[in-house]
């Protein structure tokens, strides 16, 4: 019979992230079921767009920093964190849909697109819908085009769960049982399962990649295990005068693993 009372270490950490959004001068709003936060200094607006299965915590390593020089919007995209909705399908138009929302209700003027993962694939949606509202997009091992994928996105078992922390995490990943096992308790209602549910293939961007018209960097682990550097290489060759910068000791989530470097790269210094 299972624990009643043990501690789900996902939920724990997830929630020591968000509060240090918050102690970082961040704020948190709702409206319509949109969660985000919002807060820093600066004039320029950077807003920061995680990927399927993560929430706007996973960019606390980085907004102190951030915070510091530039105004932030952080979302919990829709399905995600605490957004509307919290079960059955996710709609990736209604995930771009809301993004949007959030971005007109914190500013009218141009921002910044930083997304990693499936972030970086709604964040070019959006700039495709919205060219006017994009100063730059930073895509950090970004979906969004055709590839075939070596390791599984969605695990039934202690060793696809294995294979899925080694390939975001890097080669080195030591993902304690009990964490695989929170894990694998969070399977049948993940995020990535509710937008396998859906139609995704109608918005990959094969063949869309020349409509973006504002300037791209791409920012890479070394050691991505779901989008490897040939994927990031082929997608540059697709996004004209496209930069790529490779983080060492890295993989799926730079912003997480090398927050300095990723910084570095973010604001033109790496």
């Amino acid at each position: 019979m299972p624990d009643s009372t043990a501690v789900d270490p996902i939920a724990t950490f997830i929630a020591a992230t968000r509060a240090s959004l918050s102690t970082s001068g961040l704020t948190r709003h709702e409206e319509e079921g949109r969660v985000w936060f919002s807060g820093g200094n600066g004039t320029d607006t950077i807003v920061l767009v995680h990927g399927v299965n993560d929430q706007a915590g996973t960019w606390a390593a980085v907004v102190p920093a951030l915070a510091a020089k530039y105004r932030l919007i952080v979302p919990d995209l829709a399905g995600h964190g605490e957004s509307a909705p919290l079960d059955g399908p996710i709609d990736l138009m209604r995930v771009v849909d809301d993004l949007a929302a959030i971005i007109d209700r914190e500013t009218d003027g141009p921002v910044t697109l930083v997304g990693n993962s499936m972030g970086g694939w709604m964040s070019m949606l959006y700039a495709l819908r919205h060219p006017t509202r994009i100063t730059r997009l930073v895509l950090e091992d970004s979906s969004g085009m055709s590839w075939p994928i070596s390791v599984p996105l969605i695990a039934n078992t202690r060793e696809q769960a294995a294979v899925m922390m080694r390939a975001v995490n890097g080669p080195a990943d030591a993902t304690p049982e009990f964490v695989i096992d929170a894990f694998l308790a969070r399977a049948n209602g993940s995020p990535m399962l509710r937008v396998m549910q859906t139609n995704i293939v109608p918005h990959l961007l094969d063949g869309r990649f020349a409509e973006l018209r504002v300037p791209v960097k791409l920012v890479w682990g070394k050691d991505d295990g779901v989008l490897p550097l040939e994927y990031a290489e082929a997608l540059q060759k697709k996004i004209e005068g496209a930069e790529l910068h490779v983080i060492d000791g890295a993989a799926h989530i730079p912003h997480r693993q090398q927050p300095e470097r990723f910084i570095a790269c973010l604001t033109g210094t790496c």
